[in-house]
């Protein structure tokens, strides 16, 4: 699950807490903030978007992904409009990794027809889910998904653990004959860490998914470190907790540390304390606003915090 983007509050939206006019421009940014953000959007950053192994293969994969879960389940035509211009820019800033489910609503067909209207689809590492409980239900899944999405089908993964025991052969034997490349499961909710724990102990995982930011950072515990041993590659959801990092932060000054890691807003701190871990393989935030988009990935680009720092931001967060 990946609505990162969405809000508790509604009263608190991003758009406020980033101070974005009408016109979509950063009110409150400061020259150096610009200047590296054009840089970036122009495609002359001295840095290309940070990349990640995968463990199983070696195959590197951009640190910044797209999530799907309420942003991409739109019919309405404007909104549509502004997905195309979020995918197309995802891909020109160095995004691949989308990743998305049968159960997202609309997701899986607005996320194929996009991706090949605006001619990315080769260019995207697309990952989905399956959540059936029989071997017949799950393949029939996988075909629809497929004709959603087009092929190859990079990443499948076992949504939140439903149908996990019987199906988990199903996905090996998907990705022994070729259909899909790479196999996993996922969940979003930090109750479910003691079972994720067992099955990346006991199951030959090729990635996992769960819920890790700097506001609920149990994963650094036992999942992280479990993952490193294991050699499984790392898909964070809720890097944003929802949007409550938003709330929490509305009317705040980022603090000026911040330009030490390359990291100029509230959204960036969020993904940069979780990329400063190095078993993340990718963080998949959810947005269908192209600014959101773009602030997003920006994070993918420059230093990170190193512990010192980390230490800092979870204060900053505890303090406000």
């Amino acid at each position: 699950m990946s609505r990162d983007d969405s809000i508790l509050d509604k009263s608190y939206t991003r758009r406020r807490v980033l101070g974005y006019g009408a016109a979509g421009a950063t009110l409150a940014a400061l020259p150096w903030q610009l200047s590296l953000a054009a840089q970036i959007d122009a495609g002359a950053a001295e840095q290309a978007m940070r990349k990640r192994a995968i463990p199983a293969t070696g195959e590197q994969i951009p640190v910044i992904g797209m999530g799907s879960s309420g942003s991409f389940a739109t019919r309405d035509e404007a909104t549509l409009a502004d997905l195309r211009t979020v995918m197309k820019t995802f891909v020109e800033l160095g995004g691949t990794v989308v990743d998305t489910s049968p159960s997202y609503g609309n997701a899986e067909t607005n996320i194929g027809n996009i991706a090949r209207d605006t001619g990315v689809r080769d260019q995207l590492f697309m990952a989905t889910k399956v959540r059936k409980r029989s071997r017949e239900q799950t393949l029939d899944q996988f075909r629809a998904s497929i004709d959603e999405l087009g092929e190859p089908i990079d990443l499948l993964q076992i949504h939140n653990f439903i149908g996990l025991d019987n199906q988990w052969a199903t996905l090996k034997q998907l990705k022994d004959e070729g259909r899909v490349r790479y196999i996993g499961i996922t969940h979003y909710l930090t109750r479910a860490f003691e079972e994720l724990e067992h099955q990346m102990a006991t199951k030959d995982l090729d990635f996992v998914q769960f819920n890790y930011s700097i506001m609920t950072p149990d994963a650094e515990k036992r999942l992280l470190p479990l993952a490193a041993d294991h050699g499984i590659a790392v898909l964070v959801n809720r890097a944003f907790n929802d949007g409550r990092i938003f709330a929490e932060t509305r009317g705040k000054q980022l603090p000026d540390y911040a330009r030490e890691f390359d990291c100029f807003s509230w959204a960036q701190f969020a993904l940069k304390y979780v990329l400063a871990n190095e078993t993340v393989t990718a963080v998949i935030p959810a947005t269908s606003d192209p600014e959101h988009l773009r602030d997003n990935m920006h994070a993918g680009y420059g230093k990170l915090p190193d512990a010192e720092l980390r230490k800092r931001m979870r204060q900053t967060m505890q303090s406000l």
